[in-house]
C-alpha cells in the first residue's frame, strides 16, 4: 500500500524527550516500511524515520504552544493544510492516516483519498461538540486507541479499537527495586500529582516526580501544588531523558498515576509494566483496559482505596506485568491492527487488491 501518515508539527519523530503521540507514530511508520509498504510521514524535517519525510517546518514547533491561540493554530493549520495540499496534488496515494486533531480532520474531509483519523484527544465536552458533526457521515474512518473512548463518542464510522504500542525490547526487566514511588507523566491538574504527593506522605514513602514543566499552566500548578510537597523524601528530577526514564520505571517500587480525568490511553502506564513495575491508578477512563486488578496493578476508587493499593503492590508479580505488556501492547499487534484497518476501509471503497509497494 501507499500510506501517507500525517503527524502533529508539535514534537519531532521519534520524540527526544516528551511525545507519547510521536513515539507510537515512529513505531507505527518503521513497522509498516519494514513490511514493505510505501510510507510518507508527514511531520517537522529533523524526524528520522524508515518512511519517507516530508516536511513544512524545520524543527519542533512546540515552543509555539504557550504563544498566543493565534500562533499556534496558524502553525497547525500551514502544517496540516499544506500536507493535504501535498497528499492531493500527488494523487496515488492509497490511503491517508491522519494523527493530528480538528485541523487534519477538517482537511481530510474535503480529499477524495480515503482517510482515516486516529482519536488521540479528550473529549471533553467542546471537542464532542465537534467530533459530533462527523456522525453519520460515511466519507471518513475513525479508530480510537480505547474502547472508552467509542463508549463515550458513539455513531461516528468506526472502523476499530486498536492500542497503542511500545518497543518493549528497549525496556529493562527488573525484580529488584529500589525502595521509591514514581510519577512521571506532565504536571497538571487532571494528572494530579500533587495526589501522588499526598499519598506518599501519608504513607511515609519515598517518591521521585519526573516530566515536563514548560507552559504556563504546568508552571503554575507545580509552584502552588508540587512545590510545598517537595523535601528529601519527594523530590523532582525535572524531565528527564529516555534513558533516565527506562532507569526510573525500571527500578520504581510502583508507578502512582492518579488520574483526575477520562485519559483516552496512558501510554506511561505500559511502559511501566514493561519495566516489571506495577501501576496504581484510579479507575477512569481506559484504565481499566490497561490495568488487570490484582494482576499487573490496582485501580482505585477514592483516595483511601489509593492507599491501600499502594500498600499491596508487593503482592503483584512483576514477571506478570511484563508479560502483559508483550501479550497486549506489543508493535506488531498494533502495525497488524493498522494494516488490518487499512485493507478493510480500501475493501470497503471497492479496491480489493492492493499491493505492498
Amino acid at each position: 500500500m501507499k500510506i501517507a501518515i500525517v503527524a502533529p508539527p508539535w514534537i519531532r519523530i521519534p520524540p527526544m524527550r516528551y511525545g507519547g503521540i510521536e513515539a507510537v507514530i515512529a513505531l507505527l511508520a518503521d513497522g509498516l516500511a519494514e513490511r514493505g509498504h510505501d510510507v510518507t510521514l508527514f511531520t517537522v524535517k529533523d524526524s528520522v524515520s524508515r518512511a519517507s519525510i516530508r516536511h513544512f517546518f524545520e524543527d519542533e514547533q512546540c515552543r509555539l504552544l504557550s504563544e498566543q491561540t493565534s500562533v499556534f493554530l496558524n502553525a497547525a493549520i500551514t502544517h496540516s493544510l499544506g500536507s493535504y495540499i501535498e497528499i492531493t496534488d500527488q494523487g496515488d496515494f492509497d490511503i491517508v492516516h491522519d494523527n493530528t486533531w480538528k485541523e487534519g480532520l477538517a482537511s481530510a474531509f474535503f480529499i477524495d483519498i480515503p482517510a482515516v483519523h486516529t482519536l488521540h484527544s479528550p473529549l471533553d465536552e467542546s471537542n464532542k461538540k465537534f467530533y459530533e458533526l462527523f456522525v453519520g457521515k460515511r466519507n471518513l474512518y475513525f479508530t480510537t486507541i480505547s474502547e472508552f473512548q467509542q463508549r463515550v463518542l458513539p455513531g461516528l464510522n468506526y472502523a476499530g479499537t486498536i492500542y497503542n504500542s511500545i518497543e518493549i525490547e528497549s525496556y529493562p526487566y527488573s525484580e529488584e527495586k529500589d525502595d521509591y514511588l514514581l510519577y512521571l507523566s506532565r504536571f497538571n491538574r487532571e494528572k494530579a500529582p500533587h495526589i501522588a504527593c499526598e499519598a506518599a506522605k501519608r504513607l511515609g514513602m519515598r517518591l521521585v516526580l519526573a516530566g515536563k514543566v514548560s507552559e504556563p499552566d504546568e508552571h503554575e500548578y507545580f509552584d502552588t501544588m508540587i512545590k510545598p510537597y517537595l523535601d528529601d523524601k519527594i523530590r523532582y528530577v525535572g524531565e528527564v531523558s529516555d534513558e533516565e526514564k527506562k532507569r526510573l520505571f525500571a527500578g520504581a517500587t510502583a508507578f502512582v498515576y492518579p488520574l483526575q480525568w477520562d485519559e483516552p490511553f496512558g501510554i506511561v502506564m505500559i511502559e511501566a509494566m514493561a519495566c516489571g513495575t506495577p501501576v496504581v491508578t484510579y479507575r477512569r477512563g481506559a484504565a481499566p483496559e490497561l490495568v488487570e486488578n490484582g494482576v499487573n496493578g490496582y485501580l482505585a476508587d477514592d483516595f483511601e482505596g489509593l492507599l491501600d493499593c499502594i500498600g499491596r503492590v508487593q503482592d503483584i508479580s512483576h514477571r506478570r506485568c511484563r508479560e502483559y505488556v508483550e501479550k497486549h501492547f506489543s508493535v506488531d499487534a498494533m502495525v497488524d491492527g493498522y494494516e488490518r484497518v487499512y485493507r478493510q476501509i480500501l475493501k470497503a471503497r471497492g479496491v480489493n487488491d492492493v499491493s505492498r509497494r
